[in-house]
């Protein structure tokens, strides 16, 4: 790339300073002007050309007619009286033509004159010049004006005399038109500029008009932060109209991502006032136990036993707490699963049976199911189903039975945990997902209120959902609903 030198760079700048200084509304007036001027003057400019052109033929067609009018008569040797037919005139001040006799002996007659005597012209009016016909010249005077001459060459054979003929007539006739022509050309272009600058100052701030609202819309929300106000929308399909809708398109997301932020600012500080209370309390339990040890020294060893009991069981459930926070800080901060084809029924089979071992008390069902498989990752779907068989667990009397499925409706696997537990009060099937929210008051010390959350997201995680119910004879069911890639027929 060809480097400018320094002035070249600082003339450029300065052009760049100037322009930018220039509104969008005087940049589309002078470009419309300039585009105007611009056709303008080249129009004009064939006119003048057309014109001169047309003058100067017009002028020859008359000069050749008259001097071919003179040489006939020349030629037909009858008395010529040139005074008859071209008055005497003075170059000098008029634009009707004259004729000129020129004998090759050097004898010179001519009607017209300057200052009182006869034109003097150059000696190459004379030369070249063909026999058969004529030829337009402009020839300058020596003492006058410059003129617009038609010679042709003559002869009379029984006179033995031979010569010239020349028809001329000044410029200064055909000066004057063309010189009120450009000036009417100039005061056009001139009027031409003034009229399109005018107009298109007054089209570009009419079509402007709508920048200007948008622009004052924007400051004015800049300056309110209400985000609700639109711009009104033009009927018309043109370019601004477009623009007018995204921006309220704009506007709409801007508002959405506005409550959206707003809503998860509220949710963050909920979820860090809920974190904060119930890592609350297992602290206290242990900093009491803890202090019970350190300043007793006659306590009882089955006090000191059940204190070691406490301590370990709060650090246990503070522990998984934990565990679960930072799970769900990472799904928060977009963390993905990595998944591949698995099949379900192993994952529930190997649930089912561990959790009956886990819970002798309680009896997990396993009732028939297809095999099915999914897109997905084993180790959280396995973490899922023993959220919810855990909290089915702890919402079953002893005695009771738990029961697990597996199906599929289309391309659609479904897993149901159920449980004999008192239910689910409608106001609260969704708000069960919720971090930190326990519908049982009574077993709030038994989890840490995060796993229907993290089970919520690992569905999610899985293009799927999770939804809970209440059976027609008591209890609740938890579903998930996961897209299949394969559903096997039962063998």
């Amino acid at each position: 790339m060809k480097r400018l030198p320094f002035s070249g760079r600082l003339d450029f700048d300065r052009y760049l300073a100037v322009r930018h200084r220039i509104p969008i509304r005087g940049r589309i007036a002078l470009f419309g002007a300039a585009v105007v001027a611009l056709t303008v003057v080249i129009f004009g400019t064939l006119v003048y050309v057309i014109v001169d052109r047309s003058l100067v033929s017009q002028q020859d067609d008359s000069l050749q007619q008259q001097s071919n009018y003179v040489w006939r008569l020349i030629e037909s040797g009858r008395p010529l009286r040139l005074g008859a037919v071209f008055p005497a005139s003075d170059l000098n001040t008029s634009s009707s033509p004259f004729v000129e006799i020129l004998q090759t002996n050097g004898q010179a007659v001519s009607t017209g004159t300057i200052n009182d005597a006869a034109p003097i012209l150059p000696d190459s009016t004379w030369q070249n010049v063909p026999i058969d016909r004529g030829l337009p010249r402009t020839v300058q005077a020596e003492n006058g004006p410059l003129l617009r001459v038609y010679v042709r060459a003559w002869s009379i054979p029984t006179a033995q005399a031979t010569g010239y003929v020349l028809v001329g007539q000044p410029l200064f006739g055909i000066e004057r038109v063309l010189s009120g022509l450009r000036l009417f050309l100039i005061s056009a272009v001139l009027l031409s500029l003034l009229g399109a600058a005018a107009a298109s100052w007054f089209v570009a701030g009419r079509a402007l008009r709508p920048l200007d609202a948008m622009a004052s819309t924007a400051e004015e929300i800049g300056a309110t932060q209400d985000l609700s106000r639109r711009l009104p929308e033009g009927p018309v399909d043109d370019e601004v109209g477009r623009l007018q809708r995204s921006f309220n398109q704009m506007l709409r997301q801007l508002e959405d991502a506005y409550h959206r932020l707003q809503s998860a600012l509220v949710a963050q500080r909920r979820f860090v006032a809920d974190a904060s209370h119930e890592l609350r309390s297992p602290l206290t339990t242990i900093r009491g136990n803890v202090g019970l040890l350190l300043k007793r020294t006659d306590i009882t060893s089955d006090d000191r036993l059940a204190a070691l009991n406490d301590i370990a069981g709060e650090s246990e459930r503070m522990s998984r707490m934990v565990q679960d926070l930072l799970t769900l800080a990472r799904a928060d901060a977009g963390y993905h699963l990595e998944k591949s084809p698995v099949d379900l029924e192993p994952i529930i089979q190997d649930v089912s049976r561990q959790a009956q071992t886990l819970q002798p008390s309680r009896r997990v069902e396993l009732q028939d199911g297809v095999p099915t498989v999914v897109q997905g990752n084993a180790d959280a779907l396995k973490q899922l189903l023993w959220i919810l068989v855990d909290n089915a667990m702890r919402h079953t009397p002893e005695g009771g039975r738990i029961r697990m499925r597996l199906g599929a409706s289309g391309m659609t696997a479904e897993l149901a945990v159920a449980d004999d537990g008192p239910g689910i009060p409608r106001e609260e099937l969704e708000r069960i997902f919720e971090r930190f929210y326990q519908a049982d008051t009574t077993r709030s010390g038994e989890g840490t209120g995060l796993g229907l959350a993290i089970a919520r997201w690992i569905a999610e995680e899985h293009g799927g959902r999770v939804f809970a119910g209440n059976n027609p004879e008591g209890g609740a069911v938890f579903t998930v609903q996961l897209p299949a890639t394969k559903v096997l027929a039962n063998s």
